[in-house]
């Protein structure tokens, strides 16, 4: 992935965020604990963890063969669903945040000063509610009703989240 990429998703869930914040929109209400957001995000993190663990250079597996590995965890996070499926929507978006920063600060390492607005909108937004969100989603429950609870606190962290993303995708022209 290039830095321009990395603005570039960066860009679009944050431009995502502020429209569905600024919007109060009922999806934040009902994320929570619906299944077909949380059956989507599980596939998806599950997916992504078993394509990284694929592809590891040289992983260290205790002498098990890699496959079997793979196999197993992913069953494993697909059985997720069955086990604890209350707020796993939460946990997996927290979880797809977390994958998300580490390939946008890959694709920025070693390009200050043009990577800055990427680190920093990658460690202060998705490390940080990323790690957040997936220990612990009643913390996603309390900040969303908060942050829902009055009007003008939707419309001042929408608009932050929006004039973000335009910053992120003002960022691209200045990459060499």
């Amino acid at each position: 992935m290039s830095l321009a990429q990395a603005y570039l998703i960066l860009a679009a869930i944050l431009l995502l965020s502020g429209w569905l914040v600024y919007s109060n929109a009922p999806i934040l209400k009902s994320f929570r604990r619906d299944k077909f957001a949380t059956i989507v995000l599980l596939i998806a993190a599950v997916a992504w963890f078993g394509f990284q663990l694929l592809h590891l250079p040289e992983p260290d597996l205790a002498g098990l063969p890699r496959d079997i590995v793979v196999y197993v965890f992913v069953a494993a996070g697909l059985l997720a669903y069955f086990t604890m499926p209350d707020f796993l929507s939460v946990r997996a978006l927290g979880v797809l945040m977390l994958f998300t920063a580490r390939q946008t600060l890959d694709a920025g390492y070693r390009q200050l000063p043009y990577s800055f607005l990427d680190a920093s909108v990658s460690y202060a937004f998705l490390v940080i509610f990323g790690l957040w969100w997936a220990m612990s989603p009643v913390a996603f429950n309390k900040q969303c009703d908060w942050i829902l609870e009055k009007p003008i606190r939707t419309k001042v962290l929408g608009v932050i989240f929006f004039i973000t993303g335009l910053a992120c995708l003002a960022q691209i022209k200045f990459i060499p």
